[in-house]
């Protein structure tokens, strides 16, 4: 026996629309991260001869630039002005970037990494026509590069000089250079055409970001229970030496702490939480309440009073890799932090029964200095690499039966932070 099955008909698909109509509500809204405005601005630079008006630059008036600036993905696009284009012959442009590396290490090294030419005008392939007063341009900014055989990303504009042992020079610069050749006009001249070339540098920058947003409560001890997969920890040691002292003293354990996602902003502040796990002799050393003579037999306090350093800061590394066979590296600081002690303190932990092992802790923020503009990159034979390092300094250090340490966490710095945008769009 065979059943026929029901008629179907043909129904539209549901409309679906961004936001909630009426007697609709949102369950769930995920934000997305804001993308700044498209710039839409121009720049003009001005020649005897020649005017070139760059189009999609930015307009602040509190800043005004005086160099084109791109970004990711961008094109170098815009107009060229030209006076008596009558004798003109041909115009070309060119788009070129290079990065040029020096120490006194490894010696210099050039390398090309952009190089777009255009044709915007032949006299010989015009048929007869004359060389137009304004000629429109565009050629879009390579991503990528290759060097032997391998495919790396097109730097950032970058400019760097690192004095001291071993002197390093860093330029990663781009140029935007109009060619314009003219019949020669002048009756006693030998040559029958002229070429005058126009350059101005440009500023390449391209975005980047997080892929997450930071955490919105920068304290630790308040944020730690509620979101504890927010927080990096690292543990360092801080070691002793071998001395002979009236109590053991203790090797250190310090507790690193900063936040997961360990890609941070330029402009970003990143907080941190150290804390110091130890005996009470070693931590009265540390901190300076207990002097090294005292652990020692025969010998005498100071009446100077010595106090520890904890220091964490910002460091860039510029690493030169096969520079004419050889590597070449500096390290500088570009940021410094707030360090602030949290609360009890050392002398109202003594108060409280003597117990096998206390703690110290600090928190604080570091950001990077205003001047550093370029986040970390890497290409062919450069790597600018960033860290956050903790030092630790025993107070009299030099008597100290504890050893200074210092730890260096790599890390990520970006151009952009992440935008996060809480309420949904009807919602504003």
């Amino acid at each position: 026996m065979s059943v026929a099955l029901p008629v179907y008909g043909l129904s539209p698909a549901p409309s679906y629309a961004s936001l909630p109509r009426s007697g609709h509500s949102t369950v769930e809204f995920t934000p997305r991260a804001g993308r700044p405005d498209a710039a839409t601005g121009t720049l003009t630079k001005k020649w005897r001869e020649l005017t070139v008006i760059f189009k999609n630059q930015n307009e602040d008036e509190d800043d005004p630039i005086s160099v084109p600036s791109y970004g990711r993905n961008a094109t170098v696009c815009g107009e060229i002005g030209i006076e008596n284009p009558e004798n003109v012959i041909t115009v070309t442009m060119k788009l070129e970037g290079n990065v040029h590396l020096s120490s006194t290490d490894t010696g210099s090294f050039t390398q090309r990494v952009v190089d777009e030419r255009r044709t915007l005008f032949d006299a010989e392939k015009s048929s007869g026509r004359p060389c137009p007063s304004v000629l429109g341009f565009a050629v879009p900014l390579p991503m990528t590069y290759k060097e032997q055989g391998r495919v790396y990303r097109t730097p950032p504009s970058y400019e760097t000089i690192c004095l001291g042992s071993p002197l390093i020079v860093v330029k990663c610069t781009y140029r935007f250079s109009i060619k314009v050749t003219r019949v020669a006009t002048w009756r006693l001249s030998l040559r029958k055409s002229s070429t005058n070339t126009f350059t101005t540098p440009i500023i390449f920058r391209p975005r980047t970001r997080p892929a997450r947003p930071l955490i919105t409560e920068p304290s630790f001890m308040s944020s730690l229970k509620v979101a504890p997969a927010e927080w990096h920890q690292t543990l360092i040691t801080i070691p002793t030496r071998p001395r002979e002292t009236i109590e053991p003293v203790k090797p250190i354990t310090c507790h690193f702490v900063i936040p997961s996602v360990q890609t941070f902003c330029l402009a970003e502040s990143i907080p941190f939480h150290i804390q110091l796990c130890g005996s009470p002799t070693s931590l009265g050393l540390f901190y300076g309440s207990i002097t090294p003579e005292s652990l020692q037999v025969g010998k005498k306090p100071r009446k100077r009073f010595y106090s520890a350093v904890v220091r964490v800061f910002l460091a860039r590394q510029i690493y030169l890799d096969a520079v004419n066979g050889r590597q070449s590296w500096r390290t500088i600081t570009i940021g410094e932090a707030n360090v602030r002690a949290v609360v009890p303190s050392f002398l109202e932990a003594q108060c409280d029964s003597d117990p096998s092992e206390i703690s110290l802790n600090w928190d604080g923020e570091v950001q990077c200095k205003k001047d550093i503009t370029c986040a970390s990159f890497n290409c062919a034979h450069l790597v600018v690499k960033d860290f956050i390092i903790v030092a630790l300094t025993p107070a009299n250090v030099r008597a100290s039966p504890l050893l200074p340490i210092q730890h260096a966490h790599s890390i990520r710095l970006v151009t952009d932070g992440w935008t996060d945008n809480e309420a949904h769009p009807e919602d504003r």
